[in-house]
């Protein structure tokens, strides 16, 4: 998609600018993008520390898709980051805006975290997450990981 940018999102960018894909993600039943809004409002995480980042993919003026990357909490190891609360609009969907927001996070991730865990209940999106390098890893705090020590085809 030629005119696609991913940019990281900052503390000086508009939160209401990703409105539409609040409102997106509601209409379709997700909760996960209103918790990330509410975490961002109320300072509880604004993927701003060290080795973080919120991304939002942007086609001309409008966003139409989001993904994080956090410090995993869950791992209790600082090698560990998280990628987080992944959502395209569906308008866009299967047209690469996934994995570009994903490739964002996985680069700026090395670096400063040896591997990247995710959770998922959708089988879709963990079919997803194979077909881009993610391995498998049934636990209670992650479906998927990545080695990010590997060199990859697919992914950055």
């Amino acid at each position: 998609m030629a005119d696609l940018i991913i940019r990281q999102f900052s503390a000086g960018d508009s939160l209401a600018a990703l409105n539409p894909l609040l409102d997106s993600s509601e209409q379709e039943g997700f909760r996960f993008l209103r918790r990330l809004y509410d975490d961002y409002v109320s300072a509880a995480n604004r993927f701003d520390r060290p080795g973080e980042g919120l991304f939002v993919a942007w086609l001309r003026d409008r966003p139409v898709g989001m993904c994080g990357l956090n410090r995993d909490p869950f791992a209790h190891d600082d090698a560990a980051g998280r990628l987080r609360r992944l959502y395209v609009h569906p308008s866009v969907r299967r047209r690469g805006v996934g994995r570009s927001l994903v490739a964002a996070v996985v680069a700026e991730a090395r670096g400063t975290y040896r591997i990247l865990r995710l959770r998922t209940d959708n089988p879709a999106a963990g079919a997803f997450y194979c077909a881009l390098g993610f391995s498998p890893a049934p636990s209670e705090t992650a479906t998927h990981v990545l080695n990010l020590e590997k060199p990859l085809g697919l992914l950055p």
